[in-house]
């Protein structure tokens, strides 16, 4: 039952990093569009694109959250009181960028509207950032705030959600038939993975320096079948898009960020945190296990229902306005 219950916050996570890393993707475009008119043009399909599911992907989050201080309560003390500057820093990302992405479409005038933009943009990159950077710091065992490994998987977050993010856009600017911005996107989806390999393969340098033996289990252990799935998906986007064949490619998008996360937690299983905490030693007491997994069940049969049918009914466009 321990296992199964840190399988379920495994989901949780790599459900906000695949999901939630789209929109914190579109984010960091919206931030580098630029001042020109296709960079006025990008921001608004990026702006249409968000708005009708922008803020619902937070709900895996906080599904992650209960599930840390409900099933591993020790593990949640130890990690919130080692690392809280970086979910501080993460949470007040986060806060900014629901403000700023509700402020930009108030605001009257250009500069406030330019500012909210700016906001926005910074904190889609900021928050992503930290959020990994703090699983960084549970990967290397030391639970230090700020220290290679952190600094490497918040890049290797950044990377992915940019790639994930473009990669959606893509699809997102053929469905509203701006043919210009398909091939805008589509470079920078391009961009991006390459980005990922490169910044990938240092964090894994960082890793072997770090944490040895986890990337042992990463690249010979547990974590093999994942990281495979990762190194063999990426490279196949980037030829899908560069070649224009506009089919799979999303899909396989997530399953290569989604297989980053599932690498990195199945490598360094049956621990939480490396050296040091274990999920036999950090699991709640039985009957919470119990009652956590009936609750857990009830919501998920709830909650993923109804996400799926509104991202189904998002790509359809059956969620346009029919206003003016």
């Amino acid at each position: 039952m321990p296992e199964l219950i840190a399988f379920v916050l495994l989901l949780a996570i790599t459900a906000y990093s695949t999901a939630g890393g789209v929109d914190f993707g579109a984010g960091i475009w919206d931030l580098l569009a630029g001042p020109s008119e296709r960079g006025r043009r990008a921001r608004a399909l990026i702006d249409h694109a968000m708005a009708p599911v922008w803020e619902v992907n937070n709900v895996w989050l906080v599904l992650a959250i209960v599930l840390c201080w409900t099933g591993f309560p020790l593990l949640f003390q130890v990690v919130f009181a080692g690392l809280y500057p970086l979910f501080t820093f993460a949470l007040i990302g986060l806060i900014l960028r629901g403000a700023f992405f509700a402020f930009r479409h108030i605001a009257d005038q250009p500069r406030a509207h330019r500012l909210a933009d700016l906001v926005f943009g910074v904190s889609s990159v900021l928050t992503p950032f930290f959020f990994a950077a703090s699983l960084g710091a549970i990967a290397s065992g030391r639970l230090v705030p700020f220290s290679p490994m952190s600094i490497a998987f918040g890049l290797v977050s950044v990377a992915a959600t940019a790639f994930s993010g473009a990669s959606f856009l893509v699809g997102d600017a053929r469905r509203y038939g701006a043919e210009e911005l398909v091939g805008y996107f589509r470079r920078r989806a391009v961009a991006a993975a390459l980005v990922l390999i490169a910044v990938g393969t240092v964090a894994l340098v960082t890793i072997g320096l770090q944490a040895p033996g986890l990337l042992r289990s990463m690249l010979t252990g547990k974590g093999l079948p994942f990281a495979l799935v990762t190194m063999v998906l990426t490279p196949t986007v980037v030829f899908l898009l560069w070649r224009g064949v506009y089919r799979w490619y999303r899909v396989l998008t997530v399953a290569a960020v989604g297989s980053l996360v599932f690498a990195w937690a199945f490598a360094q299983s049956p621990y939480l945190v490396p050296g040091q905490l274990t999920i036999d030693q950090a699991i709640a007491p039985p009957g919470a296990q119990v009652l956590l997994l009936i609750v857990s069940a009830v919501l998920l049969l709830v909650i993923a229902p109804a996400m799926g049918l509104l991202y189904y009914l998002d790509q359809k466009g059956a969620l346009e306005s029919t206003e003016g």
